[in-house]
């Protein structure tokens, strides 16, 4: 089933999420920090491996039951009231609704924002302007999903001249996805470059990371661990 439209509405004063709670980055660059996260609904790919399907999946989940229309005035009041420095934007595919990302990024002026997205999207120069940190990760063939689909050239070098980008790649076979990664840290310039287990188990990530550090470190690329699966939290 393909993803619904965006419910009526000034898209530009609110926003359709599947959720927002206050944790800790688990992955990338900012590992460890305490922070909120904001979890925009719709996703403009299907990849196997995704740990949101409720974002996106409607064979499986009512959008209705699952998603949210919330006021970005609302938003901005419940970033503020829980005390933090940093917010995550995160997905399903956020940059479906730049508009609301920009006005709630807008109007938290003392808060840092990082934003995490799947590449295929250019942000326009005012989001580009808001946002701290872009968190990009590039989907490789084992998202099931075609190239075509999940590598957009134009929207990479978009992020890329930002100078505030990070690329971060799921891997699940390191012998096969990491010679993908290299052709496309090459071909379109990506840089810092992180690589991440796919994982949903301690065990799994843990083991992950072994068989990763090794050949990262050859490479010259980074290492993210996924603290939020080892320590149980969300």
């Amino acid at each position: 089933m393909s993803t619904p439209p965006l419910p009526p509405g000034r898209v530009e004063g609110s926003a359709i999420l599947t959720e927002k709670f206050e944790s800790f980055q688990g992955e990338g660059p900012w590992t460890g920090q305490r922070c909120v996260f904001v979890r925009f609904s719709r996703c403009n790919l299907r990849c196997g491996y995704c740990d949101t399907p409720e974002s996106w999946d409607w064979n499986r989940f009512n959008p209705a039951e699952v998603s949210d229309r919330v006021p970005v005035t609302e938003l901005v009041s419940w970033v503020r009231e829980r005390g933090v420095d940093m917010m995550v934007i995160t997905g399903g595919e956020p940059m479906l609704q730049q508009p609301a990302m920009t006005a709630l990024a807008s109007g938290l002026t003392n808060v840092r924002v990082q934003v995490e997205t799947n590449g295929t999207i250019a942000p326009t120069p005012e989001l580009a302007s808001l946002v701290d940190l872009w968190v990009v990760s590039p989907k490789l063939a084992n998202s099931g999903m075609t190239y075509s689909s999940r590598i957009k050239a134009d929207a990479l070098s978009t992020l890329v001249a930002t100078d505030r980008a990070v690329f971060k790649f799921v891997v699940t076979e390191p012998d096969r996805d990491l010679d993908e990664i290299a052709q496309l840290v090459e071909e379109h310039r990506l840089a810092p470059v992180w690589v991440m287990p796919e994982g949903t188990t301690q065990e799994k990530v843990l083991a992950g990371m072994d068989a990763l550090y090794g050949p990262a470190t050859d490479r010259g690329w980074n290492v993210s661990t996924r603290l939020h699966i080892l320590t149980g939290a969300r």
